[in-house]
């Protein structure tokens, strides 16, 4: 099958007849390729420069680059299709330069982790199995002169911080210099080439395969537990009989709690409060959040960078969302358990 070669980051196989713009986006290295005409060879923001192989280009790629360009190497992935081997550099993935440790060294280390290291105890976020060691292991030049997936230098990372971290550095067995300072230095040269910290990901089609998937499930269950369990409804309403209390559905009876216990301020009445104001309150609040949170993290020295998405990056919109979810779910429990007749306040389990 033809390769391709990702110029400072990664060589693919491919089905012949692979469209290279379609290639490039299923492997996440488009984010500095737009397609904004949606792969019609009518705009250039699909642009990659070929290196090698790439076959003679389209009419639509000489109207749109020019004969400059294309004498440069740039070609519209779009109109690309891949037969044979072709290297190509797309923009914003560099090449990175070369690392000065010993390829030595680093395979003696790669040898060792192998051989003595519990994998299950290195953190990355790759799988780590000896099989990947020792294909690491092979890869040590290459890695080192700027070759290389981001994935291979998490599993590098992991492996030298462990060895840091536990001061195993007199432990293996190697020809050359491994001191903890030394170790620190190539941590540190590592860290650049780490995968980036996503804040995006793409909606479709990532997180809707997952999305509806978890849909089919959560229908799949209910479907099946209904079939065993009737639903709890009551007898049917009848016009000259009104249950005291006269309780909403769950999802409603926070607001009629309330209403219950909202006052009267001035024009405004218990209705106007908790009926309207609060309720709406709370949704602007949720629609406010993308917008304010940059400055509801007021601990944040870079307020122009986005908010990450982990929770410890966004510990005050964390707190009032819990806060805010937490207040509506204490007045459905007690609207729902703990109201009788007259709306006044019983004991359940009594």
């Amino acid at each position: 099958m033809p390769k391709v070669v990702i110029l400072g980051q990664k060589e693919f196989e491919v089905r012949p007849g692979t469209n290279l713009l379609k290639f490039i986006q299923e492997q996440r290295y488009d984010d500095q390729l737009p397609a904004t005409c949606g792969g019609q060879g009518q705009c250039s923001t699909c642009a990659v420069r070929v290196l090698k192989g790439g076959g003679a280009p389209t009419q639509n790629e000489i109207d749109v680059l020019g004969e400059e360009q294309l004498a440069k190497g740039w070609r519209l992935s779009c109109q690309i299709t891949v037969t044979q081997d072709i290297e190509i550099e797309v923009p914003g993935y560099e090449v990175a330069e070369a690392i000065q440790i010993e390829p030595g060294l680093v395979r003696d280390v790669l040898t060792y982790a192998a051989e003595k290291i519990p994998l299950k105890d290195l953190r990355s976020a790759q799988k780590i199995s000896v099989k990947r060691l020792k294909d690491l292991s092979n890869r040590v030049e290459s890695l080192l002169e700027g070759g290389g997936d981001p994935t291979d230098f998490d599993v590098l990372y992991a492996v030298f911080s462990y060895i840091g971290k536990d001061h195993k550095a007199k432990e293996i067995p190697t020809q050359y210099e491994l001191t903890d300072e030394k170790i620190q230095k190539i941590l540190e040269a590592f860290a650049k080439r780490l995968p980036a910290e996503e804040e995006e990901i793409i909606t479709y089609p990532y997180f809707l395969y997952v999305a509806f998937t978890l849909l089919f499930f959560l229908t799949a269950g209910l479907g099946i537990y209904s079939v065993f369990r009737d639903a709890p409804l009551e007898e049917p309403a009848t016009p000259s009989f009104t249950p005291n209390p006269e309780k909403a559905p769950w999802y409603f009876v926070g607001i009629q709690e309330l209403l219950a216990i909202s006052p009267n301020i001035g024009p405004l009445t218990s209705v106007a409060i908790g009926g309207v104001i609060i309720p709406a309150l709370f949704i602007l609040f949720l629609i406010a959040i993308p917008y304010i949170e940059p400055y509801l993290e007021f601990w944040r020295r870079d307020k122009s960078k986005p908010v990450g998405r982990r929770l410890r990056d966004r510990p005050v919109t964390t707190a009032l969302f819990t806060l805010v979810i937490g207040a509506a779910i204490v007045l459905i429990i007690i609207g729902q358990y703990f109201r009788g007749p007259q709306w006044e306040w019983v004991i359940p389990w009594k």
